[in-house]
């Protein structure tokens, strides 16, 4: 089945999702830390330059004072204070070094010749001597400047090429974590719509087979219905019809099954489509007593439908989508109850559409079965699976159906004392539906043209007609029995729709192709597909009335009356 693949599809996407994801982290990881250590190298070069840079500055000021004292300073305390603070300063400059103690000396002489001019003798020799070491003291202090200066420069082109890097740096890693972070997404985006195609077609290749498959089922399984039907007609002993009640219940229980598997191919290929009608909801829960209120008494267990007056009346939803959810509900309610009661209560909260409650006081379940009760295929565990049977389809079924129609299911449940499954569907009110009169249908000398192409289907027709004083008429495929419509009048015709050369609903098209006005004849579809999209065709086509396979008698002349009322009415 679909399920197994598609976890085995999940898993490996996950694991590929987990896979990219790990790469993409780890490259994201490796550029950050190559990022943040070129940076912080980068960093530490500009914090290195800002200093030497403050320290030019320093020197520039220090340089100045000295030159300043030399020039001016007779006690020589400013000279030898600012001298040595650029000593200090310079100390790991051996150049400047020299050069500071070169202007120590000249300083010196400049003292000297400071006490010879005190000598008027030596007055001139002095000022000639001052002149030249003020010179030699102003050239060596610009050479200090200069050597300072080019260095400051040296230092600011470190400065700002380590800046220029670890800018670089930051900007060429986030945008190479952009540019591969974006790739990395595409491609994944890419990937998981591929293979969400892949899946969706596989999904829907699936339902087409199992559409075909069940067609090729329900064949076979309609005749032995109906002629276990037909034989139930028919007088027998108790034992006899004993027997024959347990082969129906039997074939009714492998065409739930059936139906079961369709719906959920279609529910996970995202094709089955909603229909919605104006319906009375006082019908549909009474239909639903009638079918399982028997049943529950005859287990010795109660069953009791509640609707508030709020909520009776009329609604617009898709009905037999409805009541296929609370006939899950009901059965599983009624089949865990060993003892007790099962209640369906139906009200209208103040916020909008339908609340069905299905309560019952069975074997309840513990929390962790809750959690795996809606998955497809699950059940409250291997005990009870192996107790009460049943294929766990049922309840994924019913909740995948309640999203659809913009609603929910969920339960609560104690063991020991029963559960409560609540229903809310956002339905909106309806127009009324007229009432429908429970009579017996008059089917005595119609004319009915049956087109089936399985041999055993118009065998089952004919008998059950036949039994109803039906006139009826047997033809294989749609070509044949659009010929005999010409031939002769007919008060209804039933189609299959698959059928060789000519299909149910290419026969339909070409009746109402040929027709006059005022003479429609009611055109009846026999199929084991009355999903929307085949009743919308239909429509379209001409059909009047979808019946589904396997056929029920009481079904197949309730679809048989309702059609030839609706065309007495539209001749009128």
């Amino acid at each position: 089945m679909l399920q197994p693949f598609l976890q085995h599809t999940s898993a490996l996407m996950k694991t590929r999702a987990a896979l990219s994801a790990s790469i993409f982290l780890s490259f994201l990881t490796a550029a950050m830390i190559i990022m943040v250590v070129i940076v912080f190298g980068n960093l530490e070069v500009i914090r290195a330059a800002d200093r030497r840079v403050q320290h030019s500055l320093a020197v520039e000021t220090a340089t100045t004072k000295v030159l300043a004292a030399a020039l001016e300073d007779q006690t020589n305390v400013r000279f030898e204070s600012a001298l040595n603070e650029l000593i200090t300063l310079t100390r790991d400059n051996p150049v400047q070094n020299r050069r500071l103690e070169a202007l120590r000396q000249i300083a010196e002489s400049h003292r000297r010749a400071d006490i010879l001019s005190e000598n008027t003798k030596l007055q001139e020799t002095s000022e000639h001597i001052r002149v030249q070491q003020t010179a030699h003291l102003i050239a060596l202090s610009e050479a200090f400047r200069a050597e300072e200066a080019r260095l400051a420069r040296v230092r600011q082109s470190r400065r700002d090429h380590a800046f220029f890097i670890a800018y670089s740096t930051v900007l060429a890693a986030g945008l190479t974590a952009l540019a591969f972070g974006l790739g990395l997404g595409l491609w994944g985006v890419r990937a998981s719509v591929r293979r969400e195609r892949e899946i969706l077609g596989f999904a829907k290749a699936k339902a087409q087979t199992l559409a075909v498959v069940s067609h090729e089922i329900r064949t076979p399984l309609n005749g032995m219905l109906g002629m276990l039907q037909v034989m139930a007609t028919e007088p027998m002993s108790d034992a006899q019809r004993r027997r024959l009640e347990v082969a129906l219940e039997s074939g009714e229980t492998l065409t739930t099954l059936l139906n079961d598997l369709l719906d959920a191919s279609k529910l996970e290929a995202g094709r089955l489509e909603l229909l919605e009608e104006d319906f009375d909801l006082d019908r549909l829960l009474a239909r639903q007593e009638a079918a399982f209120g028997t049943v529950a008494r005859n287990k010795g267990v109660g069953f009791q439908v509640e609707i508030q007056p709020e909520a009776a009346g009329d609604w617009k939803g898709d009905r037999v989508r409805i009541s296929q959810i609370l006939a899950n509900l009901i059965s599983n309610a009624v089949k865990f109850t060993a003892d007790g009661k099962v209640r369906l209560a139906v009200s209208a909260p103040v916020t909008g559409g339908l609340r069905f409650e299905v309560r019952d006081t069975g074997i309840g379940m513990e929390e962790a079965a809750l959690a795996r009760l809606f998955t497809p295929y699950g059940q409250a565990g291997a005990a009870t699976a192996h107790t009460y049977g049943g294929t766990g389809l049922g309840l994924s079924i019913s909740r995948s159906l309640a999203r659809l129609m913009g609603g929910d299911i969920t339960v609560q449940s104690v063991p020991g004392q029963g559960s409560c499954f609540i229903v809310d569907l956002p339905l909106e009110r309806g127009r009324r539906v007229e009432a429908e009169v429970e009579t017996a249908p008059d089917l005595v000398d119609l004319r009915v043209l049956a087109a089936d192409d399985n041999p055993v289907n118009r065998h089952f027709l004919s008998s059950v007609l036949t039994s109803l004083g039906v006139k009826v008429d047997l033809v294989e495929d749609g070509d044949q029995a659009v010929a005999a419509w010409r031939a002769a009048p007919y008060d209804l015709v039933l189609l299959d729709l698959r059928m060789p050369v000519c299909d149910g609903f290419q026969a339909a098209r070409r009746i109402r192709a040929e027709e006059t006005h005022g003479a429609r004849t009611p055109l009846l579809l026999l199929s084991g597909d009355v999903s929307a999209d085949v009743q919308k065709e239909g429509r379209s086509a001409g059909i009047d009335g979808f019946v589904s396979k396997p056929l029920d008698i009481h079904t197949l002349i309730e679809a048989m009356t309702g059609a030839l009322t609706d065309g007495r009415a539209q001749a009128a």
